[in-house]
């Protein structure tokens, strides 16, 4: 089934309109982006300043997304990498 297929088929469903029924899912998964995106997941956290973020979102039928402790810190880690072989290269292009 495409998108708008879709669309069609939950606003014959409910009886609401097409586009109020359009409107409704991408405001739930813009809601969705900007908890994720006002999360200050890039700043160095202590363990007790993450587990006060609750960066987990639950999707119904989908499942959980969420970001673990341990997680957190090997993105960080790898942040930390890449940043250095990123300084590291400009050094010898100069």
């Amino acid at each position: 089934m495409t998108y708008e297929e879709i669309i069609s088929k939950v606003s014959k469903d409910t009886g609401l309109p097409e586009k109020l029924v359009d409107r409704t899912y991408r405001s739930y998964w813009r809601a969705i982006r900007e908890h994720i995106s006002l999360l200050p997941l890039k700043e160095d956290l202590s363990d007790e300043e993450f587990k006060e973020l609750r960066p987990n979102v639950n999707i119904p039928s989908i499942g959980k997304l969420s970001v673990t402790l341990d997680r957190y810190h090997r993105m960080k880690k790898m942040n930390e990498i890449s940043n250095q072989f990123k300084k590291e290269k400009n050094a010898s292009h100069k």
